[in-house]
């Protein structure tokens, strides 16, 4: 406590005035459905899909973002769990989770539980958002990967359609 006789300058500072810095902090937590170990890669969809088999038996919609580092190895994963028909993805939480886990690119994954393997208008639109937002940054979409059921699986750059 600052002595006021010698410092009267100063003023105390009232405790409701006070205000904490927000902490962001990651951890390490491994997915009992998705093991990796750091050396990790995917050479092509048909590796994506092998990796990410879990995701045809869901009964509701979920997306996996893969981070990869520079030379293409997993880093990290996200997982947004979704309804019966959608799972809501957002820019800006891909972008977070890409930059705190120092990743270079990253995969879009998510699954139909319809098993209709057909990309929606909605798929296209999030797809180019984030890679409109990935850019500002320098990070790359490698892929966007719907997957189905029995390992059928639709890639947007193998059908061209990547935006």
């Amino acid at each position: 406590m600052v002595n006021q006789a010698l410092f009267p300058e100063q003023v105390k500072v009232k405790a409701e005035s006070v205000h904490y810095a927000k902490r962001l902090e990651t951890r390490v937590v491994r997915e009992r459905d998705f093991p990796y170990t750091s050396d990790f890669h995917f050479p092509d969809p048909a590796s994506v899909v092998t990796f990410a088999k879990s995701l045809q038996d869901s009964d509701v919609e979920k997306i996996l973002v893969l981070y990869l580092n520079t030379k293409n190895r997993l880093q990290c994963i996200q997982i947004v769990r979704g309804g019966i028909d959608r799972a809501i993805l957002f820019p800006r939480e891909i972008i977070k989770h890409a930059i705190l886990s120092n990743s270079n690119s990253l995969i879009l994954v998510h699954n139909h539980p319809s098993e209709d393997l057909q990309q929606s208008q909605e798929d296209i639109c999030i797809t180019k958002a984030v890679k409109n937002a990935a850019a500002l940054f320098d990070i790359r979409i490698t892929d966007h990967i719907i997957i189905g059921a029995e390992g059928r699986y639709l890639s947007f750059v193998e059908q061209g359609i990547m935006p």
